[in-house]
């Protein structure tokens, strides 16, 4: 994995240690850049999980002393990514988000207060920003796994597209294409 990706996680790591949303915040944004330009699956887990994890700070019912217990196995999780991140290829990654996933999936488990959940929120929004930061929206909602239509609705409803200020030209739509379907 490209060394920016591995900084980029041990500070998502440390920052949510802190339960520093405002700093998850910073990171998501600049995670969501990284990922309009390298557009590639670890980028973009990376932005879901950055997005995910400052919801989460956000939430005071997941900041009492009982959560702690299902907090610190999430804790667990980003160190080890944090670590090993430069023997990852792009399997491997995918394999360990999908290990911090569930540990995201069991903190909510105790408060199921949303139909979808925090994850299913995070790879909407993130597909949402994608299509809105100028990927198109058959390739947002093709990399997130997020159908179409419900990436349309979400962008539809909020002011995204209001607050984009880099716009992504269209030669550099087209080669991020390119780089997608010939690697």
């Amino acid at each position: 994995m490209p060394p920016l990706l591995k900084e980029n996680m041990l500070e998502i790591s440390i920052a949510f240690k802190k339960r520093n949303q405002k700093k998850l915040r910073k990171l998501n944004d600049h995670v969501l850049r990284s990922a309009v330009i390298e557009f590639s699956k670890p980028w973009y887990i990376l932005a879901v999980l950055s997005y995910v994890l400052g919801k989460i700070t956000s939430k005071p019912r997941y900041l009492k002393k009982e959560m702690e217990k299902f907090m610190f196995p999430i804790e667990e999780c980003l160190d080890d990514i944090a670590k090993n991140a430069n023997r990852y290829d792009e399997v491997a990654w995918i394999e360990a988000f999908s290990n911090v996933e569930l540990k995201i999936k069991n903190l909510e488990s105790g408060d199921p207060r949303f139909i979808n959940g925090l994850m299913t929120k995070g790879k909407l929004k993130v597909a949402a920003t994608l299509y809105a930061q100028g990927i198109s929206l058959g390739l947002a909602a093709e990399m997130t796994g997020m159908n179409k239509q419900d990436v349309q609705n979400y962008a539809g409803k909020t002011m995204m597209f209001d607050r984009i200020k880099e716009e992504q030209p269209i030669l550099e739509r087209m080669k991020n294409a390119r780089r997608l379907i010939h690697g």
